[in-house]
């Protein structure tokens, strides 16, 4: 790789007038939410994390008890194909989401059945407690499997073997008879083609029950149409199809169910159905018979077109569970306004979501409704991989709920930068690092109180670290501010000056700031894509911290140079240098150092010099 070097011209711009070091949004929507790229977080190998091009789903849950959420994924060829892969389970290793599969999650009682490792065709997984002894489970739904054995064909319950007596925990272990053999209405014994699970006691008695989402269109594959299926738990874990005993016909036909969800969706203490049937079948609302618990008394339609999913939330902090429909050209969602004489919901208008800049780009996949920037109004995810149809050039959208009234309206909206290639849903987002993604998982792996997310795409797997709640080690310093040298419209007060993609690279310090630990990381964004990139540390910030002008941005570091590993920036600028650098650095605890990164930028950038600079980090280094 060519060698770069920092030191040619550094000397005569020493006595360069620097720039002012704070900075003001400018033509942005709103920003309202900051994620880095982090993918250091993420440990496997790569067929499992970062060239991992299968189709993946997520569950999370702290299955070992530590006070750390985990991450499962289920994989299976993309699209509407037959082809198995085996699962991955992530553990939480002090915030390094660790692939743990051989060791925790590769026991059967079938033999030669190696749980996880096996290869399955799983579509959707859930995370629960089905045996209420305190420990979570795993319960994947199995798709597309003609001629297959049961125990490859069939859901698939991964029960928690909790700790022995030394509290060391035990993993998980298959257990094929959780899972009844099922038949067709005939008697005959067929190969479900389920393509969601949803978990929740609808029963009354207190144990989760499972309720699978079938895909019909699928008669090439065999098997036979068994539509939705009820398996309610006997008080053990062990689950009994009772889905014609407690469902009428229409309640459980469908016509490619997709997503599902168990819920109290009616505020009358028992949990109802929600799903979505795409090809016309609409959106609609199974409800649990308060009168005769555990029977399903009527169906409500939500939306009538042809929708790809549904997920439900508390969108204006009512405590009322609201609906999210994706649909392939317009998502929307419906509020909960309360309920009718009959006890069922009044629902709100369908209200389309909405765009700072640009539009819906078509078909979508899992979504949820979560809080991302901790202000107590849930947000939305909608990821773009329609499970029925290939293709990775869409894109997920991540819609900004800005609040209002509570019980009131709200806008569902995605804020974006407006000029240039710029972030879109969040600040460090750029548009290819949410094409072709499968699904999102909101876990905080940093510990400071807010949710990061892991995004599951065609491209691999990657770990975006939230920054609501400051995590990051060290203070940024020297920003280029809009408007004030040659080539400096940067768009926030945390951004290197503007290159040829729009926007101002940044770099962002994590891990800790202990010498011992030498866990010191550093994060670069919004690069200048597929760049050889030079992280660089030196002892004094240049010009009292204000930097001065290099290239086509500010040099914000002075003194003894330290030059650290050439990456070469992925297609979205996104740059990781992991722990271990003190060596390199030569860092004593009290030192405080000044960090910079130093990249390529195509001529025919803003000031076509060939090289720009992120902003700086300043860290004070400890025991």
């Amino acid at each position: 790789m060519q060698h770069l070097s920092l030191s040619k011209g550094l000397p005569a711009l020493l006595l360069l007038s620097a720039l002012p070091a704070s900075a003001t949004a400018q033509g942005f929507g709103n920003t309202w939410l900051e994620f880095q790229r982090n993918d250091a977080l993420i440990s496997g190998d790569a067929s499992v994390t970062s060239a991992d091009a299968n189709e993946k789903d997520f569950a999370t849950g702290d299955f070992d008890q530590d006070g750390l959420d985990d991450l499962v994924v289920v994989r299976k060829q993309p699209a509407h194909t037959t082809g198995s892969r085996s699962n991955v389970l992530f553990m939480n290793v002090g915030g390094v989401l660790t692939d743990s599969t051989a060791a925790f999650a590769s026991n059967s009682d079938v033999a030669g059945d190696q749980g996880f490792l096996t290869p399955t065709n799983d579509r959707d997984v859930v995370s629960v407690d089905v045996d209420n002894d305190g420990w979570l489970d795993i319960v994947t739904s199995t798709t597309l499997s003609p001629g297959q054995p049961k125990h490859i064909s069939h859901p698939r319950v991964y029960m928690n073997l909790g700790q022995d007596l030394g509290g060391n925990w035990l993993g998980f272990q298959h257990q094929d008879a959780r899972i009844p053999q099922l038949l067709l209405a005939g008697g005959a014994a067929s190969w479900p083609r389920f393509t969601a699970v949803d978990a929740g006691d609808v029963t009354g008695d207190g144990f989760a029950d499972l309720y699978f989402g079938d895909n019909q269109n699928a008669g090439a594959q065999g098997g036979g149409d068994m539509d939705d299926r009820l398996l309610v738990n006997d008080g053990t874990g062990f689950f009994i199809d009772q889905t014609s005993a407690r469902m009428t016909g229409a309640m459980s036909t469908t016509d490619y169910t997709t997503a599902v969800t168990v819920a109290d969706m009616n505020g009358d203490g028992h949990n109802d159905v929600l799903r979505q049937r795409g090809h016309g079948g609409g959106t609609s609302l199974i409800y649990n018979d308060p009168g005769n618990v555990g029977v399903f008394a009527t169906i409500q339609s939500i939306y009538s077109g042809s929708p790809y999913y549904v997920s439900a939330g508390d969108l204006n902090q009512d405590s009322k569970l609201d609906v999210v429909v994706s649909h392939n050209s317009s998502d929307r969602f419906r509020l909960n306004t309360g309920n009718d004489a009959n006890g069922d919901v009044i629902w709100g208008a369908s209200t389309n979501v909405t765009f700072v800049t640009g539009s819906d780009d078509g078909f979508a996949g899992d979504s949820h409704v979560v809080d991302m920037d901790n202000d107590g109004w849930n947000d939305v995810i909608i990821t773009d991989f329609d499970s029925e149809v290939a293709g990775c050039n869409r894109r997920a959208h991540i819609f900004h709920n800005a609040g209002g009234v509570v019980g009131g309206a709200v806008t569902l909206r995605e804020e974006a930068e407006m000029a240039g290639s710029g972030w879109r849903g969040a600040i460090g987002l750029q548009i290819n690092d949410l094409k072709g993604t499968h699904d999102a998982a909101f876990i905080d792996l940093d510990a400071d109180g807010d949710l990061d997310m892991v995004l599951g795409r065609c491209a691999g797997m990657n770990v975006w670290v939230n920054q609501t709640i400051s995590d990051a080690v060290g203070t940024s310093f020297c920003a280029c501010t809009p408007g004030t040298a040659p080539c400096s419209n940067a768009a926030g007060t945390d951004e290197g000056c503007r290159n040829s993609a729009g926007v101002g690279a940044v770099v962002v310090a994590g891990g800790s700031t202990s010498v011992v630990a030498d866990d010191l990381s550093f994060s670069g964004s919004q690069i200048a894509p597929n760049r050889p990139s030079l992280l660089f540390s030196g002892n004094l910030p240049a010009n009292a911290g204000m930097g001065v002008v290099l290239g086509d941005g500010l040099r914000c570091v002075a003194g003894a140079i330290k030059r650290f590993t050439v990456q070469v920036s992925d297609p979205s600028g996104n740059t990781n240098w992991t722990g271990g650098l003190g060596a390199t650095g030569g860092w004593a605890p009290g030192d405080t150092r000044y960090f910079q990164i130093w990249y390529r930028d195509p001529s025919g950038g803003p000031c076509a010099s060939g090289f720009n600079l992120s902003n700086g980090v300043q860290v004070q280094f400890t025991n």
